[in-house]
């Protein structure tokens, strides 16, 4: 890892085009609650303990094979789309090529961010992910520039895949586990509470709901959900490719709720016009708590927590 750089005495290091390193990762937790782990395209997983994980779990080999990573998409009027995580197929296909992203992550203590640069889309992208001191949620701070020297129109998407269980039924009983959950939109996003725990302890009734919420710079919430994965990525779609990022569909609204499928926190946001030079901004809260009114959990949630 020669190319790593430390630009600082706190032992912050920044890597260029850190996506071409193969196994690279980072711890993010608070002082309780949320413990994570997160690669330079969002990969990695995230839970409470071992029988409640908010992101599916993962090893090693996960980090470089899994399309279902945290991911937030921009999809530029008439051009096409982006992910500011550079997991695409598109991207994916780029790289190591003359096309590639410029990107760059810098990271610290419990933190990391990654800057992205399309030359062609004429965006750059800067997303910081930590979680909050409390240890309440982890969050994704998103900053689209416009670049270029013209205005862009572009709608932003945010996809955030919701296990919702023990690590156990990675592999015992996945598909059964998804028809325990109980998904509902809300305002603010997805949140998903299964009914039962069933896993090597035995059947449970669930106590603990988990959820992915979003809002703008000016706290609008999102336009359109798209709560469980088979809405998101569509027939014959994936992670890298999916529908609500290739077509600007219509989607699910708040107090919709879906039984038995497997979940997602995937929402859009409203068509954004960016001028030359100008920023916006977007937070995407990831959390997984005990709560009995699980949906005043996910909304009391989607706010900025102290860091």
């Amino acid at each position: 890892m020669s190319k790593i750089t430390f630009i600082d005495d706190n032992g912050t290091f920044v890597i260029r085009n850190p996506e071409n390193y193969s196994g690279l990762y980072f711890p993010l937790a608070g002082e309780q609650g949320i413990k994570a782990s997160i690669t330079p395209n969002l990969g990695g997983d995230s839970k409470l303990d071992q029988n409640h994980f908010l992101l599916e779990p993962v090893s090693i080999e996960n980090l470089h094979n899994n399309k279902n990573t945290r991911n937030f998409w921009c999809m530029i009027d008439g051009n096409g789309a982006w992910s500011v995580t550079g997991s695409s197929a598109r991207q994916e296909y780029e790289k190591f090529t003359g096309q590639q992203d410029e990107s760059e992550l810098k990271a610290g203590f419990m933190w990391q961010e990654l800057t992205r640069t399309s030359k062609e889309f004429g965006l750059q992208a800067v997303t910081s992910s930590f979680v909050s001191i409390d240890g309440s949620a982890e969050i994704m701070l998103v900053e689209i520039k416009n670049i270029s020297d013209r205005p862009l129109t572009f709608t932003p998407i945010a996809a955030v895949p919701i296990y919702g269980r023990s690590a156990d039924n990675i592999r015992d009983h996945r598909h059964v586990t998804s028809l325990l959950h109980r998904t509902q939109v809300t305002e603010s996003g997805v949140y998903v509470k299964p009914t039962l725990s069933f896993d090597e302890r035995g059947h449970q009734k669930n106590d603990t709901a988990y959820f992915v919420s979003g809002f703008d710079e000016n706290g609008q919430y999102p336009a359109d959900f798209y709560p469980t994965v088979e809405s998101f990525i569509g027939e014959g779609g994936s992670f890298l490719n999916p529908e609500a990022v290739r077509i600007r569909k219509k989607g699910y609204r708040p107090g919709d709720t879906i039984d038995g499928k497997e979940s997602v926190g995937a929402f859009a946001f409203e068509e954004r016009a960016l001028k030359p030079g100008e920023t916006a901004g977007y937070i995407v809260v990831l959390g997984a708590v005990k709560e009995p009114d699980c949906r005043k959990a996910a909304d009391k949630n989607a706010v900025i927590p102290e860091t």
